[in-house]
């Protein structure tokens, strides 16, 4: 008995002082809004659809020394470029201005961070959108959109619940994001998360 209460206390300690993982991401349901913009990258290509732009959000929580976060997407094993057409990050604190990648003065042991990524890379066709546009009661015409307009639609939290069609449609696509933290001694962390729509 006296030796299974030592095993006991053993195995608490061990697992207490198990180190945690440099870094731990998890996927959280974005409160931001879905929108639709044109399509002005692919306009003479693809004539009867439009983008639809999703936020989604991680939590980011950091655990050892770490001097920067970066990160790709990727849509079906492709690399999306970071160029502000396809995705762009926001620090969810400060939506003001995209990121490209998560830079610490000093290295930083622990804190929790909230970042957007917003999505522009996929299409709905204009008959679907008009449901969409419908559905909300937003009386705007798609047509002759400028590669500056948005269409704000509601939350994305309520989008997912409310047209999940859509939402299975875009589960079907191995969207994909891959975290990659430079610790204190130089080495590195990587993390990656399937897009769970």
């Amino acid at each position: 008995m006296k030796h299974t209460y030592i095993i006991i206390i053993i195995s608490l300690l061990f697992f207490s002082c198990e180190s945690k993982k440099p870094i731990e991401i998890k996927q959280t349901t974005s409160k931001e809004m879905v929108t639709f913009e044109d399509n002005f990258m692919d306009r003479r290509q693809i004539k009867d659809s439009i983008r639809i732009s999703f936020p989604i959000e991680f939590k980011i929580e950091i655990n050892s020394s770490i001097e920067y976060i970066a990160w790709i997407y990727q849509v079906n094993n492709k690399t999306l470029e970071k160029d502000y057409f396809d995705y762009e990050v926001y620090n969810k604190h400060n939506k003001t201005k995209s990121i490209r990648q998560l830079d610490f003065d000093k290295p930083v042991n622990s804190a929790s961070i909230d970042i957007i990524v917003k999505e522009r890379n996929h299409l709905i066709s204009k008959k679907d959108a008009q449901q969409v546009l419908k559905k909300y009661h937003i009386n705007k015409s798609l047509d002759n959109l400028k590669p500056t307009d948005t269409i704000k639609l509601v939350a994305y939290d309520k989008f997912r619940e409310e047209n999940k069609l859509i939402i299975q449609e875009l589960n079907k696509i191995s969207d994909s994001i891959h975290f990659r933290a430079m610790k204190k001694d130089g080495s590195f962390f990587y993390v990656s998360k399937k897009i769970n729509w």
